[in-house]
């Protein structure tokens, strides 16, 4: 038994023994909540007064026992028995006999006074103890006649003892009270269960298995202590085989985004489902009028109003004091209402409650209610909470449904909770609305799935534009329906880049034939601006074209949504023909000046400003806004996390960790997005995920898995450029250059037509000339790398421009190259491009030996080398000590492993996992995401030569 209880315990002792010894008989209320085992503990007090010969009589009322009077007393004078009976004495058989038959009001203080002299006679000839649990159930004449014992009981070697559920229905409140009042009478409350306690009642059910602590805190804590609560919890722990541990059940998140559920999270929720089934079964013992308030209150949920909950009651709410109060003490309500707003205690308490309406009610009280708060003048989202949960509406609610519907669903698109809104339209569209409001509705539902579902929406986007007539709307639904298109093809960023000329084309025709305002003008406007060059490769700058664009994007002033939109477009039309980074980046920094607009607009504008970004080198820039395309799209129960964006993001923030020289954050980001699109919306963007992540396991020099990956890209009808790109890579690396340059000319071909010429995003042109180089066809080689120079020189950016110069100096002589080389470092010394910067002082040391200059071979390799450690490019590294070794070099042992060889990020990492922080914690603090923190680790152990943490700050302490 537990502490508390024995306590308890000890005391309902003392007052026994008291009653025995001539200190006079005496009554005890035990007043406690429900599930403190208080029947447990007077089940344990009558068994010890059994062995300590007092003949103790338990009476245990139920529910329906107060509507059948002497209820209670039957029960005593059953317990009582034979041996109360004196001999020759036939009272008492008369009494059990007449009991169940009379009538209290015909009986009155008689019967009460025979009933006193009869228990007198049983004290008489031996110690009584009487204990009634569930008293507050008890009917009102034996409540009666208890009162009238416990004024007589000073002359009795009596105890009574009363156990009372403060919190269940307590129909004779007044009655217990009259005997609380009495001067022989004692109370007494029952305590929860302490930490202390919750502990070994924990490692009782474990077997002996010692609990770690927060796992017994937050169970107590949940539970308030309430033992029967907290039983009931360890129990299904036990049965589901969960150890008596915190730590989390799985990590990392749905394929939906949302965060995977925790231990914690998973005690929390059956703690509340356990208190709201306790409380549920407390209110179907109350009385009607309190189960359809509080009902009804279920019906609107948290913050109901009361007089609209009293008003759809058929009264005000000035009657209903009495039910509120009852509610709350019940534990239904947190409180009586403030500023006449309900609420319940948990969530989980307000659907349990909504779950006990008859389901033949459910739909006629919704209607009513939905009715009822559109009367008071509520928000449209909260009228149609209700219409969600109705499967089918009469026929003569079908207009006014839907025109809620509609209105919701707008309200809840400008608040960016896209999944609401398609969840407003979708339940409209079930009840067969006329063609035109259909058409509005199909609108309504395309906008919203553009984000998360393109291929969806344009398939309702294409069926409203069949249904509508009006010109605006039907430029709304084709902007709509463009945003889908682009979105959807959105499995390479050439495709985003430089969607479909068809759509283009529908597009401009559009724009210029009847769309009546001029903002949905330019937003169309923007997206056929993408649509590629109209006919023909260009590859070059034409002077006409870029004063052309000037001119244009000088007339934008970026204040509308449109105008920042169509800055976005020229912005992205100048990096594709790679005309001076500074024209781009100006049209960004005005595009992204702005609030930029929701939904699938949004995420166009931002995609194309953090390419840009990227392309340009401005790496900070280009990761803060790429976390703006899932930031753009609100979180929450109601809101799209994940969709395309969220996808596109992670993509995206691989590839500038990549561009920045971070491969551990570029693999983890690219392993999130692979995760996420694994949603059958977005299957299309596996290719995406795919090219993305081959490209990573390429710099690794991991051809194979590149490979295998590739395959399912390269395996669609439309192939993307890129994903050919990164496989050229892959033959050459096997050996293959005749294949990898049929790639890379392929590769260049396509990205040509769509008038992509910017290396930035691929540089087919070095690779091609590469493989040229290997099949010893310099002469042929040397215009793809001129090409490639002036190209990047135009476009500006250093990792371009570093890389050109590197590609240009295969065909030179040792001196030309030394010169070219030494360029590229130049320029990439102070840009992000670390990963580029290595590989150029790698090249250049490499190029110092073969001109016979040692000194500055050693001295370029060991910096590319140091470098290329702290980027994790394990491969450049093995490829850099073994130049430095042939030129005589010599490197550290603990170079390339141990507590040496740890990057700044990896010994940062490594300390605080060492020091007890887990990996969450670790990427909290340190602003990066979990797959980060694990793929360094995974690092630091094999450099470490341990298998895991426990050995980390053994084998950091080593070298301190």
């Amino acid at each position: 038994m537990e502490p508390e209880r024995v306590s308890e315990l000890s005391d309902l002792l003392a007052h026994a023994r008291a009653s025995r010894t001539g200190a006079g008989g005496r009554a005890v209320i035990i007043r406690t909540a429900s599930g403190m085992w208080c029947r447990e503990l007077l089940v344990e007090f009558t068994e010890r007064q059994r062995r300590a010969g007092a003949a103790p009589v338990l009476v245990s009322c139920q529910h329906r026992d107060a509507r059948e009077p002497f209820a209670a007393l039957r029960q005593l004078l059953a317990g009582l028995g034979d041996a109360a009976q004196p001999a020759g004495d036939d009272r008492f058989d008369e009494l059990r006999r007449a009991l169940p038959h009379a009538v209290p009001e015909d009986h009155g203080r008689p019967l009460f006074d025979e009933l006193y002299e009869v228990l007198l006679t049983a004290v008489r000839r031996c110690p009584r103890v009487i204990v009634v649990d569930h008293a507050q159930w008890m009917d009102d004449a034996s409540l009666r006649w208890f009162a009238h014992l416990v004024r007589r009981l000073t002359r009795l070697p009596l105890l009574v003892v009363l156990g009372v559920r403060v919190d269940d229905d307590l129909p004779a409140r007044d009655a217990l009270d009259d005997i609380g009042a009495q001067a022989a009478c004692h109370e007494s409350t029952l305590r929860p269960l302490s930490v202390h306690s919750a502990r070994e009642l924990v490692q009782r059910a474990y077997a002996g298995r010692v609990p770690d602590d927060p796992f017994v805190r937050l169970c107590h804590h949940v539970t308030g202590g309430v033992p029967a609560y907290l039983a009931r919890l360890i129990d299904t722990q036990l049965q589901a085989g969960l150890p008596p541990e915190l730590g989390p059940t799985r990590s990392g998140v749905h394929l939906d985004g949302r965060p995977r559920q925790t231990r914690a999270d998973h005690i929390r929720r059956i703690a509340a489902r356990i208190e709201a089934a306790a409380v549920t079964a407390r209110l179907a013992r109350q009385p009607e009028r309190v189960r359809a308030l509080a009902q009804t209150t279920a019906l609107f949920g948290d913050g109901a109003d009361l007089d609209i909950v009293a008003d759809l009651l058929g009264t005000g709410p000035d009657r209903l004091d009495g039910p509120l109060a009852e509610l709350v003490r019940v534990g239904v309500l947190r409180d009586t209402p403030s500023g006449g707003r309900l609420s319940f205690r948990t969530p989980e308490l307000r659907d349990a409650v909504h779950d006990t309406i008859p389901e033949t009610l459910l739909r006629d009280r919704h209607v009513r209610a939905a009715r009822r708060l559109g009367d008071y003048g509520a928000p449209p989202t909260r009228v149609a909470e209700h219409l969600l949960r109705i499967d089918t509406l009469h026929v003569d609610d079908h207009a006014w449904a839907g025109a809620v519907l509609y209105e919701a669903g707008r309200a809840a698109l400008e608040a960016g909770a896209t999944l609401r809104c398609a969840e407003y339209a979708r339940r409209a569209l079930r009840d067969d609305p006329a063609a035109e409001h259909r058409a509005r509705l199909l609108v309504l539902l395309g906008r919203a799935e553009v984000p998360t579902a393109p291929e969806a929406a344009a398939r309702h986007l294409e069926e409203a534009l069949r249904l509508l007539t009006d010109p605006g709307e039907r430029a709304e639904a084709v902007l709509e329906l463009c945003h889908a298109h682009v979105l959807r093809q959105g499995d390479s960023v050439e495709a985003v880049m430089r969607p479909a000329r068809d759509a283009a084309a529908r597009l401009g025709e559009l724009a210029e034939r009847d769309c009546p305002d001029p903002d949905v003008r330019l937003r169309l406007r923007a997206i056929a601006h993408l649509g590629g060059p109209a006919a023909g490769a260009e590859a070059r700058c034409d002077r006409a074209a870029r004063s052309g664009l000037d001119r244009a994007a000088a007339e934008v002033t970026g204040v509308t949504a449109g105008e920042r939109e169509l800055l976005a477009a020229f912005a992205s039309d100048s990096a594709c023909r790679a005309e001076p980074s500074a024209i781009a980046l100006d049209l960004i920094e005005r595009a992204l000046a702005g609030e930029p607009p929701r939904g699938g607009a949004s995420a166009l504008l931002l995609l194309r400003s953090v390419v840009v970004l990227a392309w340009a080198g401005r790496l900070d820039e280009a990761r803060v806004w790429a976390g703006g395309l899932t930031a753009a799209i609100p979180i929450g129960p109601a809101h799209s996390r994940i969709g395309l964006p969220a996808v596109v993001a992670h993509c995206l923030c691989a590839d500038i960790a990549l561009r920045a020289g971070d491969l551990a954050e570029a693999l983890a980001e690219a392993r999130i997005a692979g995760r996420l699109a694994r949603g059958p919306e977005l299957s299309a963007l596996t290719q995406l995920t795919r090219v993305q992540l081959a490209r990573i396991r390429v710099v690794l020099g991991q051809y194979d898995a590149a490979t295998t990956m590739l395959r399912g890209a390269l395996g669609v009808p439309r192939a993307r450029a890129t994903a050919l790109g990164v496989r050229a890579r892959c033959r050459h690396a096997a050996g293959d250059p005749r294949g990898a340059l049929a790639d890379h000319l392929e590769c260049g071909r396509r990205l040509t037509e769509l008038g992509i010429v910017n290396p930035a995003l691929s540089d087919w042109r070095g690779g091609a000339g590469a493989a040229l180089v290997d099949l010893d066809r310099r002469a042929e080689a040397a215009p793809l790398f001129e090409e490639g120079l002036e190209i990047a020189r135009r476009w500006g950016a250093p990792a371009p421009i570093g890389e050109a110069l590197r590609n240009r100096a295969r065909i030179e002589g040792p001196r030309g190259a030394i010169r070219l080389l030494e360029e590229s470092v130049a320029i990439l010394e102070h840009s992000g491009a670390r990963l580029q910067l290595a590989e150029s002082l790698v090249e250049s040391g490499r190029v110092y030996a073969l001109a016979g200059q040692p000194a500055a071979a050693r001295l370029a390799l060991r910096r590319g080398m140091g470098l290329a450690q702290e980027c994790g490019w394990d491969l450049l590294v093995e490829r850099a000590h073994k130049d430095l070794l042939a030129c005589g070099g010599r490197l550290r042992r603990t170079s390339l492993s141990g507590p040496g060889s740890l990057t700044p990020s990896e010994r940062q990492i490594a300390e605080l996992a060492a020091a007890g922080h887990t990996n969450r914690a670790i990427a909290e603090s340190l602003c990066v995401t979990r797959g980060t923190v694990e793929v360094h680790l995974t690092h630091v152990y094999r450099k470490l030569g341990i298998s895991g943490r426990t050995a980390l700050s053994t084998r950091l302490a080593s070298t301190q």
